[in-house]
C-alpha cells in the first residue's frame, strides 16, 4: 500500500472531519424543536377555561366568554423568563447585577420581538403570572426572581392564578403561555397572556 506523505494525510483528515460533522450533526445546527406542552400544562389550561366561563356565566356577562389556546411563543417566552430558578433548582434567587444585566438584554430582546410579530406593545407584558420579576425594575426586587404560585387545579393558588390572569386579559386575548415547572421537588405555575393584535394594524 502506498503511503501518505503529510499533505496528503492532512488533506484527507481534514476532508474527514468535515463530513462527519455534516452527517453526524445535521449539517448547519438547526434550533431545538419548542417543548410540547406537558399534560400539567393542558390540565391547567382546561381549568382556566372552566372557570373563566363559570365567572362570566356567573355575572350575568356571557358574551366575555372565550377559549383561550395554548400558545408556542408566549409559553417559550415564559420558561425563558423563569429560567434563572429552574436552572438553580431553587424557587428563589438572587442575580448578581452582571447576571441581572445579561438576563434583562435577552429577555428584552425576546419581549420586542413578540410584540413585533403581535403587532402591539399591549400584546404582552413585562412579567408574568407566577413571578416576582418585572423586567426593567431590576431594583424593584432587589435582583430576586421568585416562583410564587404553586401548581394545583382548584383551591387558594388556582384561584390567586385566575385571578391575576383575568386582571392581565383584555378583550383581544385569545391565548395563553404556560408553564409549570418542577422547582426543589415542587410544581409552580408561570403565565403569559398573549393579545394577537395583527388584525388591528
Amino acid at each position: 500500500m502506498k503511503e501518505l506523505n503529510r499533505r496528503e494525510f492532512l488533506t484527507l483528515t481534514g476532508a474527514a472531519v468535515v463530513a462527519l460533522s455534516l452527517a453526524g450533526c445535521g449539517g448547519p445546527s438547526a434550533p431545538p424543536a419548542p417543548a410540547a406542552p406537558t399534560q400539567k400544562e393542558l390540565d391547567l389550561l382546561k381549568a382556566l377555561n372552566r372557570t373563566l366561563e363559570a365567572h362570566w356565566t356567573e355575572l350575568g356577562d356571557p358574551s366575555k366568554i372565550r377559549a383561550l389556546s395554548y400558545s408556542q411563543d408566549a409559553s417559550d417566552f415564559a420558561r425563558d423568563f423563569v429560567s434563572p430558578c429552574v436552572q438553580a433548582d431553587k424557587a428563589e434567587v438572587k442575580m448578581t447585577p452582571e447576571q441581572n444585566a445579561a438576563f434583562e438584554n435577552e429577555m428584552q430582546e425576546r419581549l420586542a420581538a413578540l410584540r413585533k410579530k403581535y403587532g402591539s406593545y399591549a400584546s404582552l407584558d413585562e412579567g408574568v403570572i407566577g413571578c416576582n420579576y418585572v423586567l426593567g425594575y431590576p431594583a424593584l426586587h432587589d435582583y430576586n426572581m421568585e416562583l410564587t404560585i404553586p401548581y394545583e387545579l382548584s383551591g387558594e393558588n388556582f384561584k390567586n392564578a385566575f385571578i391575576k390572569m383575568l386582571n392581565k386579559m383584555d378583550m383581544e386575548t385569545r391565548d395563553l403561555g404556560i408553564y409549570c415547572p418542577t422547582v426543589a421537588g415542587t410544581d409552580y405555575i408561570v403565565i403569559v397572556p398573549l393579545s394577537d393584535r395583527r388584525h388591528n394594524k
